[in-house]
């Protein structure tokens, strides 16, 4: 009874509550701001309150013409006030609004004491300065040639840097660019800023932006993506404009394509497309989500994760379209989506060489691979947002892709020992057909209650991956045929629903439970063929098998967030209970099933210190769970030299993450600096043991082994540790008018492997620095100069009197010169040095580029160019792989010296 009269009195109590705060009038606070020396009113100062707890419910004025200002509509809460005027000094202070009516009185702004020191300020632009938690970069500050993109306009800024690995700001990738608030291209900040025009942009804000979480709660609960927002100018918001091209080279080479924008305020419409055979492959790194058939030496071929492969190596003819469409559907729906079609001919002619490392000595492998790959896919994202009401939202994420890979190999390889005695041999013929589907929804259910911070979200999720591989290996040396036929299925659904309550003034307790389940289904045949009139063959029921996992968890969670002007503490501990399902269907029949019981934690802390700076460090732990490949006990003998096994006893592994950032910004001075340090462990990391075959054999399935055959399986190893830190720093410097960027990282890496039943580790100690200095000089003069080395160091402790260290230096150069009767001169030279493990592999070579353009029609629309690609001939490429087994270099085919005439024609049509 005591117990049902206490849980009455808290109903009641919730209830009173919740409609009190239902009927809170709303408060207002008012004022004026002047001038501190002779009180004028200062007409158009801006008036900022920043909702402490909830950053959506911010308000903001504009003094009118006699200083006066009134914000609304505000709530019982804690608030930033920021008062703001050009040529006076910001005016803040935290304040708590609880009455019907504040006023403030009179603010008086002093002058900026800065500015009042100079005597003229003529063509000033204030490069830098920070705005809330966001980094405002000023596009006017920073000089760029006429045809220069978003991607060099950016890459002049300080702490910046763009590259072909992608786009960092303080030595932290960003991870999405935004247009003027928007998602563009998906998550592919090079394509983004590639394609969008230098001229157009007004702003460029670099923040950290918060989940859709915290989005919707109002609460920072730490969670964010480095985020980079492009603000266009405001009559660069209507209209079209862009580039097509095309080219024509020697020996049939060709290129032609198309950037077009249609931009109508909120309605953005963007179409790319191109066509060529010189190796321009795709717009960003994300487009080929093609197959490979493996090889390279050694690896299982058709392995899972080889449908994601980036670009590939030699020479490539590609034909490729994409679209993407944002667009404001009344006031309360927004819609974002993109398009891409890839297709892709690649040929490669690539030379390898490995080191082994042995319990009693060393082993090497060499090999001599010729290719030829075809590859289409299609790629759909979409992002859907409906306000239903101001308590209400649904969001929408969906993605599809459709992939198909054909492909033929040709290898010749071979195994030494230390002495150089051949162990064996090699020569075989690889072709495959890989056809594979991808499709992911994201359903999200929110809902706001009267009190600032209660919420409660529903989030449901599923993906569908089946996958379809049909290859033929053909023995050159036994002269037999074999067909691997393998169909995977992944399905996956999940849910995960969160309430919120606010916790005194700052805080806020969460309560979450995710559901989720994972089914997996391998089923591989393989036939013996007669001949290759023979398309049926015989099913070997040694090398075949059909297999299913299927892995549930449970996770619920309590999390606490605190959010104290500015300064986060958030911390959550979860309780995790799975269950792995294995059951063997084909050629015999065997089940299993385990479960795991994990406490998984995380706690994130930031601290701002004065404008501009801020420290963050965040913990994670989390598990995962095996792939029914590397469970199931089939042997994959397709490359003869490097056969394959699953493991059905593995374990799901648990690993620890820690990750500390410090920045700080002296915008005075146009100066940012950062260090990032970032700590992984793993416990039951699912690593690889290999055995070394020591005499020819057979094993129990009928597969025959030669001496020196590697038999690789997935284990589980303790000893897994990853340390990395960086440092960067980035400045203008004003008397030179040139923008400099130093970066420096220290690395180390403990990788545990097992070979011959020895377990190895695999000890990397490496470091890299890069110097960049980018003119800021003119639109006329454009350079960029810079500097890079890299090198590593790798011990392994089966064999610790010996290491292997490579290092690879570039110097690089690039500038664009302006001339009179609008001459066009483009320069790019690189230098690259490489010392590998293997003096064979040794190399330096000069990659240099040359360009004369002459502009022409009105505007300057119109521009022909003859450019030299690798005008000394000298291009390679090569490649490092280090292992707990082995140390491996790659080099594979380029495209060397060609010219090319090419036609460009600059839409731009502006209302």
């Amino acid at each position: 009874m005591k117990l049902r009269i206490v849980l009455l009195v808290i109903m009641v109590a919730f209830m009173k509550v919740t409609v009190v705060s239902a009927q809170e009038d709303t408060l207002s606070v008012f004022g004026v701001a002047v001038d501190s020396y002779d009180k004028t009113p200062l007409i158009g100062a801006t008036v900022l309150m920043v909702n402490v707890k909830d950053s959506l419910r911010s308000k903001y004025a504009i003094a009118d013409e006699e200083g006066k200002f009134n914000l609304g509509r505000l709530e019982k809460a804690f608030y930033r006030l920021k008062v703001t005027f050009v040529g006076y000094e910001p005016y803040t202070r935290i304040m708590r609004v609880s009455l019907p009516e504040t006023d403030l009185g009179v603010i008086q702004l002093k002058p900026d004491s800065t500015i009042l020191g100079e005597v003229v300020v003529e063509g000033e632009v204030v490069a830098v300065q920070q705005i809330g938690d966001t980094t405002q970069y000023n596009a006017a500050a920073f000089k760029t040639n006429p045809d220069a993109t978003a991607g060099d306009l950016v890459s002049k800024m300080p702490g910046i840097v763009v590259s072909s690995e992608g786009v960092s700001s303080n030595g932290e990738s960003v991870e999405q660019v935004l247009l003027d608030g928007k998602r563009f291209f998906g998550q592919d900040p090079l394509l983004s800023l590639n394609t969008i025009p230098a001229e157009i942009v007004d702003k460029v804000q670099v923040y950290d932006e918060q989940s859709d979480q915290s989005q919707f709660t109002g609460f920072d609960d730490g969670n964010t993506s480095l985020t980079m927002n492009l603000v266009t100018k405001k009559d660069k918001r209507n209209g079209q404009f862009g580039n097509v091209y095309a080219g024509a080279g020697e020996e049939g080479l060709y290129k032609a394509g198309a950037t077009i924008n249609s931009f109508n305020q909120d309605s953005r419409l963007t179409f790319l497309g191109m066509t060529n055979n010189i190796n321009q492959q795709n717009f960003g790194s994300e487009d080929l989500v093609g197959t490979t058939t493996g090889g390279r030496g050694g690896g299982p071929r058709g392995d899972a994760q080889s449908f994601n492969t980036g670009t590939q190596d030699g020479i490539t003819r590609t034909n490729a379209i994409g679209l993407n469409f944002t667009d404001d559907w009344g006031e309360n729906t927004t819609f974002e989506g993109s398009y891409f079609y890839n297709q892709t001919k690649n040929n490669n002619d690539q030379l390898l060489s490995r080191e082994s490392f042995l319990t009693n000595g060393t082993q090497y492998y060499s090999e001599d691979q010729s290719s030829l790959t075809e590859n289409a896919n299609h790629r759909l994202n979409l992002r859907v947002s409906h306000e239903i009401n101001d308590m209400n939202n649904i969001l929408f994420r969906g993605s599809f892709s459709y992939q198909n890979n054909n492909a033929f190999q040709q290898t010749f390889g071979q195994t030494t020992n230390s002495s150089g005695s051949v162990l064996n041999q090699t020569y075989n013929n690889y072709s495959s057909s890989n056809e594979a589907f991808n499709m992911n929804g994201n359903l999200i259910y929110q809902h706001k209650f009267n009190n600032i911070g209660r919420t409660i979200s529903i989030d449901l999720n599923s993906r569908i991956n089946p996958t379809n591989r049909d290859n033929l290996y053909e023995d050159l040396v036994l002269d037999s045929l074999i067909k691997y036929n393998t169909d995977e299925n992944v399905y996956v659904l999940g849910s995960n629903i969160t309430y919120t309550e606010p916790v005194g003034t700052s805080g806020q307790l969460s309560l979450g439970y995710n559901l989720s389940s994972t089914y997996r289904n391998s089923d591989v045949q393989t036939f013996v063929l007669q001949d290759e009139s023979d398309t049926q063959g015989y099913l070997n029921n040694d090398l075949s098998s059909n297999f299913e996992s299927r892995y549930t968890q449970h996770v619920p969670t309590l999390r606490y967030s605190r959010n104290s002007y500015g300064n986060i503490f958030d911390v959550s501990l979860s309780y995790q209970y799975a269950t792995l399902s294995n059951e063997q269907l084909f050629p015999y029949k065997e089940t299993s099933e385990r479960s795991f019981s994990n406490l998984l934690g995380s706690a994130t802390w930031r601290m701002n210190f004065g404008e501009g700076g801020d420290i963050m460090a965040r913990y994670s732990s989390s598990t995962s769970a095996p792939t029914a490949t590397q469970l199931q006990t089939v042997i994959d003998n397709s490359d003869p030299l490097f056969v394959s096994v699953g493991n059905p006893s593995l374990d799901q592994s648990y690993s620890h993450a820690l990750d500390i950032r410090l920045q700080k910004n002296y915008f005075d001075q146009n100066i940012t600096l950062a260090n990032r340090t970032s700590v992984a462990t793993t416990s039951d990391y699912i690593g690889t043991g290999i055995t070394i075959i020591a005499a020819d054999s057979v094993t129990s399935a009928g597969v025959s082994l030669v001496e020196g055959t590697q038999v690789s399986s997935p284990i589980n190893l303790d000893g897994y540790w990853s340390v990395r830190n960086n440092t960067s720093f980035g400045m203008l410097i004003s008397p030179i008018q040139n923008n400099l960027n130093i970066s420096a990282g220290l690395g180390y890496t403990r990788l545990p492997g097992m070979t011959n039943e020895v377990e190895n580790l695999a000890q990397t100690y490496s470091a890299d620095l890069k110097v960049g200095l980018a003119s800021n000089i003119s639109e006329k003069v454009d350079y960029n100069i810079y500097y890079q080395v890299a090198g590593s160091r790798v011990f392994n402790s089966i064999q610790s009197d010996t290491y292997n260290q490579y290092f690879t230096q570039t110097v690089g150069a690039s500038l664009n010169l302006t001339l009179p009767w609008d001459i066009v001169f483009r320069n790019e030279t690189l230098f690259q040095k490489y010392n590998g493990v293997n003096n064979s592999f040794d190399t330096q070579y000069t990659l240099w580029n040359m360009a004369v353009a002459k502009k022409f029609l009105k505007d300057n629309r119109g521009e022909l160019e003859l450019s030299v690609f690798d005008l000394l001939g000298e291009n390679e490429s090569f490649n490092q792989t280090v292992t707990a087994q082995y140390l491996q270099e790659t080099q594979t085919q380029v495209l060397q010296r060609y010219f090319m005439l090419t036609f460009t024609y600059q839409l731009r049509m502006f209302k």
